[in-house]
């Protein structure tokens, strides 16, 4: 028994620093790219996700420097500070969206 209580700690700590180099080092998977919908377009469709009581999906960019996207899906809502928000169907967590970083809305 002391040998185990001894022991247990160690093989642990390992197991958790290997699952995290195995998490580092294994490749994301690649959102697909979709087109960048011009300012007009982009105001049309918060507009109407923001009427419609439907799940939308909005992708953003997460740099500006880069092509790195992520997509978010569920209802989208607005606050009183104007700050667009989305929230998940599945988790019902809220997401705080940049404006300037939407990138494509869909419904």
């Amino acid at each position: 028994m002391q040998n185990y209580l001894v022991h247990q700690p160690v093989a642990s700590q390992l197991q958790y620093h290997m699952r995290r180099l195995k998490k580092m080092f294994t490749p994301k998977k690649r959102v697909p790219l979709k087109r960048q919908l011009t300012a007009d377009e982009l105001i049309v469709r918060l507009t109407a996700a923001l009427n419609s009581e439907s799940v939308a999906t909005i992708q953003v960019n997460n740099s500006l420097l880069a092509e790195d996207v992520t997509d978010f899906s569920g209802y989208v809502y607005q606050n009183d500070h104007g700050e667009i928000l989305v929230q998940s169907p599945q988790t019902h967590q809220m997401t705080i969206i940049l404006p300037g970083t939407i990138r494509f809305i869909s419904q």
